[in-house]
């Protein structure tokens, strides 16, 4: 698989919040890639992968395994988050259709109200149980806050899913749908504490979950 780095660095006003300047720019950065695995790091850019899927030309569904929906009310108008990419994507992409997120907290369900036939939730501990027969493509977009700590190491509080079984709630909520893209984001700065071993752990995740679709990505 062809390995592209794309340098996002330096860019102000691009942590956690993305104000209009840095999307700009990012997006110029981007271009129109949509195909293949990203890896954006720490969940603090988790709103790249709405980038990713604004590219993407035609109707798909979104799978998020992420501790977080991802889907809080913007707290500053026009003002994307790593917190609220999601409901932004809901809002503003006329392509996406579904929504499914996986490993949620189950404190945080009422955040992902308001967009009724359009979001499916399956909180972390809850039964994931088969979708019914779709034809829409997928996008899937990963956060390693839903692994367990001896799985990833972040910089958000974290849930409780292992590695194979998340492997087998992917398989089947994957099973026979064309895979746009992947993006995998979650690993902790070494200017938050990360250290060596918190990076190797990130990385054995990393290559796991990539080693279950590059072969599928279209």
């Amino acid at each position: 698989m062809l390995e592209l780095r794309l340098d996002c660095s330096g860019i102000p006003g691009s942590r956690r919040y993305c104000d209009p300047g840095a999307e700009k720019r990012l997006r110029e950065i981007i271009g129109g890639r949509w195909r293949g695995v990203h890896y954006l790091g720490s969940g603090d850019y988790h709103y790249l992968s709405k980038f990713f899927c604004d590219n993407i030309p035609e109707p798909f569904d979104l799978l998020l395994f992420d501790h977080h929906p991802d889907m809080q009310k913007p707290v500053f108008e026009g003002v994307l988050s790593c917190g609220g990419w999601v409901r932004d994507l809901l809002e503003t992409n006329p392509r996406l259709r579904h929504v499914t997120i996986v490993g949620m907290d189950p404190q945080l369900l009422c955040e992902t109200e308001g967009f009724p036939g359009r979001v499916t939730a399956f909180p972390e501990g809850g039964t994931v149980t088969p979708p019914a027969p779709a034809e829409l493509p997928l996008y899937v977009s990963v956060d390693k806050d839903v692994f367990c700590s001896c799985c990833a190491r972040t910089n958000w509080d974290q849930g409780s899913l292992d590695l194979p079984t998340f492997e087998r709630i992917l398989r089947l909520l994957t099973a026979g749908r064309r895979i746009l893209g992947l993006d995998i984001c979650g690993n902790l700065p070494e200017d938050e504490g990360g250290t060596a071993a918190d990076a190797a752990i990130n990385r054995r995740s990393d290559e796991f979950v990539t080693a279950l679709l590059k072969d599928r990505l279209i």
